[in-house]
């Protein structure tokens, strides 16, 4: 199927985009952990004049009927807070612009009835005593310090390349071809949120809120039959 995908990804032949969208629904029910499947589109490559790219996402976990899936590249670059004060994940503006803008731009509207509402847990910092809030409820969301270690086997799985969209819109602390990366916990501090360095392990104490680092959306995503 992802062969399929690749070789029907761009054609420009009557049926080609038909079938592709068949193809990605049978990667997608097909899907086993550790698998990229294709969903939804997003801008990557940071030229708007041909269109979106096909977003492919790591196939974390499965389970019924449904897989737990997140981006294979950080999409975005941006704060986990605009500004620079003591926050949560449940009033953070990141968490608001992946479930209004995101969730709108990188889906139509029948991808969107694929993405259920979850509860995303409010897991504290294992070390630091911060205070993490209230569970909530969310279509997209970031992986906590503790999925992030409980999905990901090594710093080496945790890396993350950019797009090249991504990259223009500041990357990750001065344009590292790998980047660091979001975590929704919070970090040592209330005005500090967790993330994942350049080489992949996970940095409890974290950064600033305000800060400029890469994103890289996590959800669940419902098949079908």
């Amino acid at each position: 199927y992802k062969t399929a995908c690749i070789l029907l990804n761009g054609l420009s032949y009557k049926d080609s985009a038909e079938k592709f969208q068949s193809v990605k629904q049978a990667l997608i029910k097909n899907a086993k952990v550790g698998d990229i499947v294709y969903f939804g589109t997003y801008e990557q490559d940071n030229d708007t004049s041909n269109g979106k790219e096909n977003i492919e996402w790591l196939v974390l976990a499965k389970e019924n009927n449904r897989i737990l899936v997140i981006s294979d590249k950080a999409l975005d670059c941006q704060p986990y807070n605009t500004s620079l004060s003591d926050v949560t994940w449940e009033n953070c503006t990141l968490r608001k612009w992946l479930n209004d803008d995101f969730v709108n731009v990188a889906f139509d509207a029948e991808e969107r009835k694929m993405i259920p509402s979850v509860i995303v847990s409010a897991y504290k910092n294992p070390i630091y005593d911060t205070n993490s809030k209230n569970a909530t409820n969310d279509r997209v969301f970031l992986l906590s310090i503790v999925e992030a270690e409980k999905y990901f086997t090594s710093d080496e799985a945790r890396k993350c390349m950019p797009t090249e969209y991504a990259m223009a819109n500041g990357d990750a602390l001065g344009g590292e071809a790998i980047n660091w990366w979001w975590l929704r916990s919070p970090g040592d501090y209330q005005f500090f949120a967790a993330n994942v360095y350049s080489d992949g392990s996970v940095d409890e104490d974290g950064n600033g809120v305000n800060y400029d680092l890469a994103v890289r959306p996590a959800m669940w995503i419902t098949i079908d039959g």
